[in-house]
């Protein structure tokens, strides 16, 4: 009885364990097809449940790790990658790459650089769109590196709590002399169809209060979470994107504000989107706006209320100047309507939404090229809603950047003279140190830091600002070497040049030679299309067809159907499909039956809608077997097979 139990006991564990290794199997499945398409959010959550299960699985620790790193790169820290550089490093052809990418979403340009070119010198195949993919990313890294170090004449201060949350603050507007502040954001939100309020905080001796919500306006969306307020007149002024995309007004102040009223003077509601601009007069209105039935990008229109008629006018483009081939958005007009910012992804656009300005010549009613307003006001990542004072030359914009608290935070910014702080650093013996990264955190700021490194004759050059205190870390492959405190100067002439050298206690060391394992022979099936794959080919095996047929039969049709969603989910594809045999019967019935076999592969997927020039079908009959023919099993079956070669 004591045996038959533990027979019992034993049998269940091994079925318990049986069916856990099967879960945990569909979980690595499902975890690395959404890593390697890149839905890292939902990869990081089933990594998660794989730790839950397995806490010293290495791939779910190490890709979770990434996903980290690239969806929160100012709450993760980069030691948490490079921790990986002796095992994954080696292991992990893409290492690299994903290394770059994260080096590249903290700044870290150079490093990121260097990274990306080790991930190209990797004497591993690679396809070519992730080749391409890094040679753009390169192009933008050195073009950020440039943008970053020599910043404008202006510094930046990000709104501390309780302005600024862990969730998203959106449409600053600051008014009674600046002393009160209107913006949307979705910190109190339990619902994901409107989660935007409007909240209003007063400044008093340097603080903002804590803000609160003026319930009477409802809710937003995030793409119609847009105010603006004409001082003037004491208005406010709300896009409603719920009541058939309609501009509301209300009047008031501070919190105090009344139930919104539809404008009499609306702009046709097919026309108005919810980033829009009116001005002091209220007779300009200026928005962003997809031409319907289009797939254009958004472009800057304006529209005029015509004093004869009281009517506005049919909404036109702004001007084909302020028009690239990509999104114009979040207009914002001076006093004077001679100045405008707007925010866009082209026009050399360092991030994704870059604020630039353009000048109005009223001798010739032109606008001037769009100028970026250059660092820190622009930065790798979405800078929007930017809003400025003539008078003293500062403002509000609204930005994603590594320091955010949340997904978008409220920034100041403000006019601030420059230097040109450059030098030398040296390592010991006196010799120069090339490549050491050096960043500057100004004490007078918040939100900012710069960060360059040496070249080859150890020296460097940036723009830091003037009569502030500074403190400089000097990193040496990743190690912290040096650390001090400079002042500097009052700028008699914005762009005096300082002269600083650095001296670092540190031998320089050889960095560590990068050996990977071979790539395997073929890439998984649902992978064949992807960046990622592992190699440019992939096996289907064991596709049975009847005894001298070349047809396939329904059952087989299951294991065609993840080259089919590859097909169909990576439209630019091209592939070969290449029939292989045994060597039992002659050559050329061989080499027959795996042409026609490899013929009826394409037409099933042609049948299923894949374009015929996009697969080729070819037959090598047992030319290039994969085993030996000495033996059916681990042999001959083997050879028996159908390959998929991505077409370069």
């Amino acid at each position: 009885m004591v045996f038959g139990k533990c027979k019992i006991i034993f049998t269940l564990t091994f079925i318990s364990s049986v069916a856990l290794g099967q879960g945990l199997e569909k979980l690595e499945k499902r975890a690395q097809k959404l890593f390697y398409t890149e839905e890292l959010s939902e990869a990081a959550d089933v990594y998660q449940e794989i730790l839950d299960v397995d806490a010293k699985h290495r791939i779910a620790t190490y890709r979770l790790q990434i996903c980290k790193l690239l969806l929160s790169p100012g709450q993760s820290s980069i030691d948490d990658l490079l921790q990986y550089k002796s095992t994954q490093g080696k292991r992990d052809k893409f290492y690299y790459y994903w290394l770059g990418r994260a080096y590249f979403l903290q700044n870290q340009f150079r490093k990121a650089i260097e990274s990306w070119n080790k991930f190209l010198t990797v004497d591993k195949y690679k396809s070519s769109i992730i080749i391409e993919e890094t040679q753009y990313f390169l192009d933008w890294a050195a073009r950020a590196e440039t943008h970053h170090s020599f910043p404008e004449n202006y510094e930046i201060e990000q709104l501390p709590s309780p302005i600024n949350s862990t969730a998203t603050e959106y449409s600053p507007v600051y008014f009674n002399e600046k002393k009160e502040l209107l913006f949307l954001s979705s910190r109190e939100s339990t619902t994901t169809d409107q989660p935007f309020s409007i909240y209003h905080s007063i400044q008093k001796e340097g603080q903002w209060s804590a803000p609160s919500v003026l319930s009477q306006f409802g809710n937003f969306q995030q793409d119609n979470a847009n105010i603006e307020v004409v001082n003037n007149s004491s208005k406010l002024y709300l896009y409603r994107g719920d009541k058939k995309g309609q501009l509301f007004v209300s009047t008031g102040s501070g919190n105090k504000w009344g139930v919104p009223k539809s404008l009499d003077r609306e702009v046709s509601s097919s026309k108005l989107e919810s980033h829009f601009f009116i001005n002091e007069q209220e007779n300009k209105i200026l928005f962003a706006h997809r031409k319907k039935g289009n797939t254009a990008d958004l472009d800057i229109y304006e529209s005029h209320l015509n004093p004869a008629n009281n009517k506005w006018t049919k909404p036109a483009p702004l001007s084909p100047v302020l028009t690239s081939e990509t999104d114009e958005d979040y207009p914002y007009l001076s006093e004077d309507g001679n100045m405008l910012y707007f925010s866009s992804r082209g026009f050399g656009s360092i991030g994704g939404y870059d604020v630039f300005k353009s000048e109005f010549d009223p001798s010739n009613q032109t606008w001037s090229a769009p100028q970026s307003l250059g660092y820190p006001t622009n930065s790798i990542a979405d800078d929007i809603h930017f809003k400025i004072d003539p008078l003293t030359n500062s403002g509000y914009f609204v930005s994603d950047r590594l320091s955010a608290m949340g997904s978008f935070d409220i920034y100041f910014f403000h006019a601030s003279d420059k230097v040109l702080l450059a030098g030398t650093v040296v390592d010991g013996s006196g010799l120069p140190a090339e490549n050491v990264e050096i960043h500057f955190y100004p004490a007078r700021t918040t939100g900012l830091e710069l960060k360059t490194m040496t070249d080859a004759e150890g020296k460097y050059e940036v723009k830091v600002g003037s009569s502030d205190k500074i403190k400089v870390e000097i990193l040496f492959h990743d190690e912290l070497v040096h650390r001090e405190s400079i002042q500097t100067p009052a700028a008699k002439v914005t762009g005096t040049r300082i002269r600083k050298n650095f001296l670092i206690d540190k031998e320089k060391v050889p960095v560590e030679d990068i050996v990977h394992n071979p790539d395997p022979e073929f890439s998984d099936l649902e992978n064949i299309g992807s960046k990622f794959r592992a190699s440019n080919k992939a096996l289907i095996s064991n596709i049975y067809f009847g005894f001298e047929q070349i047809d396939l039969r329904d059952a087989e049709i299951p294991k065609l159907e993840p080259l089919l969603n590859a097909m169909k989910e990576n439209p630019e594809l091209h592939i070969e499909i290449a029939g292989h045999t045994d060597d039992i019967g002659d050559g050329m019935t061989n080499l027959r039956i795996s042409i026609l076999r490899a013929r009826s592969v394409a037409r099933y997927l042609t049948e299923q809608g894949i374009s015929e020039n996009r697969v080729v079908a070819k037959g090598y009959g047992y030319a290039i077997p994969l085993a030996t023919n000495d033996q059916e099993r681990e042999g001959r079956e083997l050879n028996r097979r159908i390959e998929v070669l991505v077409i370069e």
